[in-house]
């Protein structure tokens, strides 16, 4: 794949039938395969002409052509658009192999962009993430990272490292002399780089639950109305509402986008004691349910209820006083007093549960993946080696870790490039990307 010099020809749009479907070809040969197919001399950008699929059929469509360097891959790319029909463009793209064109391979037009330095492989990477984004949080990470932001605040993390080794190598030369000032500096200068990780260790968590919807988990004694809580939030009937205490035995799950972030709440079974073994089952499932939350919602009539609650210390915990409708009561300390049946106080709610989750100003927040996981996790385990005692010494090592921890910071939006990798990176792709 990375020798070949080919042109490659893909549907760029989703499979099946709709309005308009495009055709994309790219390489040195597009602009003349489509000349040697349409018989006609392409002088302009874009234009209308009748794309031949056989001898006595024709397709009329929109012929759009960017030149070299100037365009998605850094090739020549024509797209050709078409009436959304799957056989019109199974013929083009046949018209297109027979011309001398090649079918695409899953992320080659996006790989040929990496190579031609359009994108860096993290900007690459983040093209998928696009692709794939459930809400506008993830979307917006995402996006920060395909204009990238992820190569600008690692490359202000390597600027600074880089500085630090200059020190650390200066003193190296030095030894001799009175240094003590400039060790404190360099085990202050660790310090900054080690808050930096664990800053953006959680970044990479908050992105990793965006992405995979942030799991919220309502639990409460029965009958303290879990179940229209959860449908005043949705704003449909998914949970069984009723007057008799436990009505949920199972795990009901339900999806809603609160402030451009996806959450993916869980309706489970009252926790109290049962002799009822469906019910005791039931029971068993919510406090599972807890242990896999991101968020736990701890629903009660009175505060004293919480008591009899299982608070998990680990989550992100909202304790929420409900039936205000019924008998009026004080919100709990940092809680909320709502009416579910009502849905009243419900807006202030939903408010905490994205920004207990995430603030939507954070213009940082950037999309990862494995590969970005693991590379940062090797850098921070090399900084974490350096203590302030081995800077003092053993200044040759520190040199060597600050060193290595640039490095697998770097191989983030430069890795050494080689098939086996990118073959990786963008098998996730589709064909047409």
């Amino acid at each position: 794949m990375l020798s070949e010099k080919r042109t490659i020809v893909a549907c760029s749009t989703p499979p099946g039938r709709g309005a308009i479907s495009t055709v994309r070809l790219s390489g040195s040969k597009a602009i003349a395969i489509v000349q040697k197919i349409t018989k006609e001399k392409l002088k302009r950008k874009s234009c209308i002409l009748n794309f031949p699929l056989n001898n006595d059929l024709k397709e009329k469509c929109v012929l759009t052509i960017f030149t070299a360097p100037n365009s998605y891959t850094g090739e020549d790319i024509v797209e050709i658009s078409t009436h959304g029909n799957p056989l019109i463009v199974e013929k083009v793209i046949q018209k297109c192999l027979n011309a001398g064109a090649y079918l695409a391979e899953p992320g080659e037009f996006t790989l040929r962009a990496y190579l031609n330095n359009k994108l860096t492989i993290d900007q690459s990477e983040a093209v998928i993430d696009v692709i794939n984004a459930n809400s506008l949080a993830s979307l917006k990470a995402a996006q920060n990272s395909l204009n990238g932001g992820l190569k600008v605040r690692i490359s202000k993390v390597q600027k600074k490292l880089r500085e630090t080794r200059v020190l650390v190598e200066t003193l190296i030369d030095f030894v001799d002399e009175d240094v003590d000032l400039y060790i404190e500096e360099v085990i202050d200068k660790i310090k900054e780089f080690k808050r930096f990780f664990r800053s953006f260790d959680d970044d990479m968590k908050a992105y990793s639950s965006i992405a995979n919807d942030v799991k919220v988990v309502v639990i409460g004694l029965p009958n303290s109305g879990k179940s229209t809580l959860i449908n005043a939030i949705i704003g449909d009937k998914v949970s069984i509402v009723s007057e008799k205490a436990g009505t949920t035995r199972d795990i009901v799950s339900a999806e809603c986008s609160i402030g451009g972030v996806r959450f993916l709440f869980k309706d489970t079974a009252g926790i109290r004691e049962s002799s009822d073994k469906i019910e005791e089952e039931g029971i068993k499932l919510s406090k599972k349910a807890l242990k896999g939350a991101d968020i736990a919602l701890y629903l009660a009539e009175k505060e004293l209820d919480f008591k009899k609650l299982p608070v998990s210390k680990s989550k992100k915990n909202i304790f929420i006083i409900n039936k205000i409708d019924i008998n009026e009561r004080k919100a709990p300390k940092g809680g909320f007093a709502i009416s579910a049946k009502t849905k009243k106080n419900l807006k202030p709610l939903k408010e905490e549960l994205v920004k207990s989750f995430l603030s939507l100003n954070q213009a940082e927040l950037l999309s990862v993946n494995l590969r970005h996981l693991s590379l940062i996790k090797q850098a921070f385990k090399k900084i974490s080696l350096i203590s302030p005692s081995l800077v003092v010494s053993n200044l040759e090592l520190v040199a060597e870790n600050l060193k290595n921890c640039d490095e697998l910071l770097g191989e983030i939006y430069d890795p050494v490039s080689s098939d086996d990798m990118l073959g990786k990176i963008f098998k996730r792709f589709c064909i047409g990307k």
